[in-house]
């Protein structure tokens, strides 16, 4: 039997409506074969009955229930048998080329288990969604390049921290590695965590520019903010720290580590998610012993000192801070609190705009 150059999976809830149109670009893509596999996570849209009608070919695997975005992707690596596997959230909507560029990328660059393609807003296709992903020292994500103008910055491949789960293309070494996707987290910062543990197992990520992917963004949670996106990321920041930060960095760093969750706690107090942070930080509470099994099954497996990943943490940081500069300077936005952080933590040079090697 073919093996397929590439599996591509696709978690989806009650996504119909968005499926129609990122299905379609996949049937655009040509010259390697895949496979697709869709993960109708408790859908009551008639999402698998729709697509089976339609596009006969993709492989359902059909939940009672949504079982979060790690669960479902998790069960569709399982199934796959491509030679790599393309995550694909479902409101995108991929250039015509993106499968074929990517595949070639991580073809030529073996040095590398995780590609990032360039991600666009897709009702304003002027404007980035995310070229790679970042991190905050306090385990918080971002997409670097958000709501940023696309042009030339932007048009370079270079070595990232991550890739954000919602397009991304990984090898299969990758999953190997670092493991699945931990399924504590039900929603946000899952991408976040694998990619701190394939950071310490010197895993390298790749942005790919020619690759583009249309991303609408929010659509599964209804808003970028409210007290589904509060809670889940109040607690899973924590986990994030948990898992993935060494004692010897807990130790050293936990007065800026505290710093972000602090700013964290007056953003969901202005924003009206006290209640949602509470009960975030009670879920985190109540879930502390899993966190320290599942950090004692990693700390042993690492191949990347702890102060070569504080740095990979400290230099992606610096790239989220210049790329909100950036932002907010497009935008007409006030900077002067990023301005302080970054004079008291990273002095104000500018620095390389994302991690390259040397």
């Amino acid at each position: 039997m073919l093996i397929p150059d590439a599996t591509i999976v696709i978690p989806s809830f009650n996504g119909l409506h968005l499926l129609k149109t990122c299905l379609q670009s996949i049937g655009n893509q040509g010259a390697y074969a895949f496979e697709v596999v869709l993960v109708d996570n408790g859908s009551e849209d008639g999402t698998s009955d729709w697509v089976k009608r339609h596009y006969p070919k993709i492989e359902i695997i059909r939940f009672n229930a949504n079982k979060g975005f790690s669960v479902a992707v998790n069960e569709g690596i399982r199934r796959s048998s491509g030679r790599y596997i393309f995550l694909l959230n479902n409101d995108t909507e991929l250039g015509p080329d993106c499968l074929e560029i990517m595949i070639q990328t991580a073809d030529a660059n073996g040095g590398y288990a995780s590609f990032a393609p360039k991600m666009i807003q897709y009702h304003n296709r002027k404007l980035l969604d995310g070229a790679g992903d970042g991190v905050f020292r306090g385990g918080g994500g971002y997409r670097l390049g958000t709501r940023e103008p696309d042009g030339a910055l932007w048009d370079h491949p270079v070595r990232v921290f991550g890739a954000c789960a919602g397009a991304a293309l990984y090898c299969r070494v990758f999953f190997e590695e670092a493991g699945k996707f931990d399924e504590d987290f039900f929603a946000y910062l899952e991408d976040v965590d694998i990619n701190f543990r394939a950071a310490r197992l010197g895993l390298r990520c790749l942005y790919v520019p020619g690759a583009r992917v249309y991303h609408m963004g929010s659509q599964t949670s209804g808003s970028s903010l409210n007290t589904f996106t509060a809670c889940w990321t109040t607690q899973n920041m924590i986990r994030v720290v948990v898992h993935n930060y060494p004692l010897s960095i807990l130790l050293r760093q936990w007065p800026v580590i505290m710093l972000h969750h602090f700013g964290w706690l007056i953003l969901m107090i202005l924003r009206r998610q006290f209640p949602s942070y509470i009960k975030g930080i009670r879920a985190a509470f109540y879930g502390f012993p899993v966190m320290l099994k599942k950090r004692n099954r990693w700390r042993t497996r690492k191949t990347v000192s702890d102060s070569e990943f504080w740095d990979m943490v400290v230099r992606s940081e610096k790239d989220i801070l210049d790329s909100a500069l950036r932002r907010r300077g497009f935008h007409g936005q006030s900077s002067r609190l990023i301005r302080l952080y970054m004079k008291i933590f990273h002095g104000m040079n500018s620095g390389k705009n994302m991690v390259r090697d040397q």
